[in-house]
């Protein structure tokens, strides 16, 4: 029987600038979920200068992914913790490669129940995803994004975060060539991830991440409610 069989793991899955963290946040708070962006998550613990993390400091910071090892030990490591603390935890980040998956979706199902796991696929295009990820600025503070896109056009006229205050700036990885490098990674080792779930028996929910950012969010809630009681 699961741990935490009342509580809930939404992972939600997508190329670079797709709209992960933005949908996640609105979930999050729609349904008192805990958002385990690990994105912003790794980049704090790989600000040390711990000398153990060298290697996965110069990786990431070059541009390129941590290791799936180091982010399965630590995405392990920090679940139970946000489960105790939430009503559950929605995924923005993880696991986005195989050897992550493998490893990560045994322990969520024996954590919450394969029933209690929902995952989702916010689908663009390549030249959609670049165009956002060069437009996107995050904030000083905790990197909160704030994409090029209507809704926030104000928001970036401002220069502040509407979150915490702190100022916008342009992210160091958003440059063509990274981006490009990145979106080829993704396509290489995040993809076969989402034939995975399928393999597994999970109805990946595929939702186009093209639409305005309130209609996506509508139509994941169409999905949400059935899991999210």
């Amino acid at each position: 029987m699961a741990k935490y069989p009342d509580k809930k793991i939404i992972i939600i899955m997508g190329t670079l600038s797709s709209g992960k963290g933005t949908q996640a946040d609105k979930i999050a708070e729609a349904f008192g979920l805990h958002h385990f962006d690990t994105g912003p998550f790794l980049k704090k613990i790989l600000s040390s200068d711990d000398p153990s993390i060298a290697k996965e400091k110069s990786e990431y910071e070059s541009g390129k992914w941590v290791s799936p090892e180091f982010v399965v030990k630590k995405v392990l490591e920090h679940a139970p913790i946000f489960l105790i603390q939430s009503k559950g935890i929605i995924f923005s980040g993880s696991p986005r490669t195989i050897y992550e998956v493998e490893r990560e979706l045994p322990v969520f199902e024996e954590l919450v129940g394969p029933e209690n796991v929902v995952v989702f696929n916010l689908d663009i295009s390549e030249a959609e995803s670049l165009k956002r990820s060069l437009g996107r600025l995050i904030c000083e503070k905790n990197k909160h994004p704030i994409p090029d896109l209507p809704e926030f056009q104000e928001i970036r006229k401002a220069g502040v975060c509407p979150h915490d205050g702190s100022k916008l700036i342009k992210k160091d990885l958003d440059k063509p060539e990274t981006l490009k490098s990145r979106s080829s990674e993704h396509n290489q080792r995040t993809l076969p991830v989402i034939d995975f779930f399928r393999k597994c028996g999970y109805k990946v929910i595929e939702i186009n991440g093209e639409q305005p950012i309130d209609k996506v969010f509508a139509d994941m809630m169409c999905w949400l409610p059935q899991y999210c009681k």
